[in-house]
Parts: structure tokens; C-alpha cells; sequence
């Protein structure tokens, strides 16, 4: 079946899905609502999925909108489809709120490095095997777009393999891009986090045509389906490096 007729099932018919997802020799992954799909590739893997941001650190703004609510409704259906598959998936959030843990006299960079420190802290807990941190970009030019996954040469070995089969399904799926992926050095959670990780940005708010697309509930189901199944496929692969 094509990818947009497997996106306008998935789309149309919310409360009952059927979707197949070839892996060549893996074999297939089969989803159907509320039903886990024992036995697949992602059966019994353990995924943090990230919303980046959120409480009183909004990330980008544009045009009354707010990077930490489009990120944060992207990575719940992300969840709700890899915990379909049989992941368990561990928000680091599930609302609008930040993991710092501190109280409202606490200043905004204490909260910021707090709530990094929590983040990271989930993504080395014991049994994770991949960490999706998802975020939106933005630019001082309006022109650019496409949404770009970014990995840290210095981490995981298998965070670059991770960082090229979501992009590949951004590309294919998702539509929009013809990025690629790119390393990204010095940041907190890639340098922290000791399982493959990636972060996955999925548009420029900056970007008005962009900024519109993410803000539409479908597009995001469709970036969310997108990244599920680069994910699916880096699992399908194996076997995995040791860092």
C-alpha cells in the first residue's frame, strides 16, 4: 500500500487501524487500535519520547503560537502509535509543565538547567533503548523549512543510524523536506543521554507556510507517523553497536 493511502487510513478511520509496514526479512509490523502488536520489531522496547520544552520555557514563538503545544501533540501521537506496536513508551512529559521541580522563585536558568538534568536522567534509566527528543525549529529568515533530524557523532554509534531512518520517512512521509541529517555537538541532552538519541525537528516556525502546516492536527499525525516508522525500521535492522 502507498504512504498516502496508509496515511489517509490512518487519518479517516482514527478508532480502527490496520496498518502494515514492511521490513524486508523482519517482516511486517501490524497495528491495530488499542490492540499491541505483539511480537514485532518494537515489542517490548522501551522508547522515551521527549516533547521539548513546556511551562514556563515556551521554546519558539510565532504568530501566537508556541513550539512547546506543537511539539507536545506530535510526541503524544507518537507515543500512542509505537505503544500500539508494543513499545513501552516513557513520556518526559505528557502536559504543559517543565521537570525541574522547583518552585515559582526559582529563576528561569536554574529551571532550565534542572529540568535538562531531569531529562536526561529518564533517558538513562534502567531499559531505555532510544530517546526522541522533538522540538520545532525556527530561523531569522522566513525562507527556510523542512524538518531535519540532528544526531551527535560524539554519543551512541547507533544515534546516526537512528537520525537517518527517521529522516528518510520525514522525506518520504512527511513531505516538506529534503534535508538531511546533521550532527549537532555540545548539546546538553546529546552529550548526556547514553543511549542512541536524536533530536527531531519538524518544521520552521519562522517559516509561515510552515508554521500553518504544523499547526494543523493531521500534518502532525503525519510527522508523528513518520517518525514511527524510522524508528520501526531502525529496530528492524539490528544488531546493535555498544557505546
Amino acid at each position: 500500500m502507498a504512504a498516502n493511502r496508509l496515511w489517509q487510513a490512518l487519518g479517516r478511520w482514527p478508532w480502527v487501524v490496520l496498518v502494515t509496514v514492511m521490513l524486508g526479512a523482519s517482516g511486517p509490523i501490524l497495528l491495530a487500535e488499542g490492540k499491541p502488536a505483539a511480537g514485532t520489531t518494537l515489542g517490548g522496547r522501551v522508547i522515551v519520547v521527549d516533547p521539548g520544552h513546556g511551562g514556563v520555557d515556551g521554546g519558539a514563538y510565532h504568530n501566537s503560537a508556541a513550539e512547546k503545544d506543537i511539539v507536545l501533540g506530535v510526541s503524544l501521537e507518537l507515543g500512542r502509535l509505537l505503544t500500539q506496536a508494543g513499545a513501552r513508551v516513557i513520556y518526559t512529559r505528557e502536559g504543559d509543565y517543565d521537570l525541574s521541580g522547583l518552585g515559582p522563585d526559582a529563576g528561569l536558568r536554574e529551571r532550565l538547567l534542572a529540568d535538562l538534568k531531569r531529562r536526561a536522567g529518564i533517558g538513562n534509566g534502567p531499559g531505555v533503548d532510544v530517546f526522541l527528543s522533538v522540538h520545532a525549529n525556527e530561523f531569522p529568515s522566513p525562507y527556510w523549512h523542512g524538518s531535519q533530524v540532528f544526531y551527535n557523532a560524539r554519543g551512541h554509534p547507533d544515534s546516526r543510524r537512528l537520525a537517518l531512518r527517521i529522516q528518510q520517512e520525514l522525506v518520504r512521509i512527511a513531505g516538506y523536506t529534503e534535508r538531511e541529517i546533521n550532527e549537532q555537538v555540545e548539546v546538553y541532552l546529546m552529550e548526556q543521554v547514553r543511549v542512541p538519541i536524536v533530536t527531531v525537528e519538524l518544521g520552521f516556525m519562522s517559516n509561515p507556510d510552515e508554521l500553518r502546516r504544523l499547526r494543523d492536527r493531521d500534518y502532525q499525525r503525519r510527522l508523528a507517523w513518520a517518525v514511527f516508522v524510522g524508528t520501526a525500521k531502525y529496530f528492524a535492522e539490528g544488531p546493535f553497536q555498544q557505546r
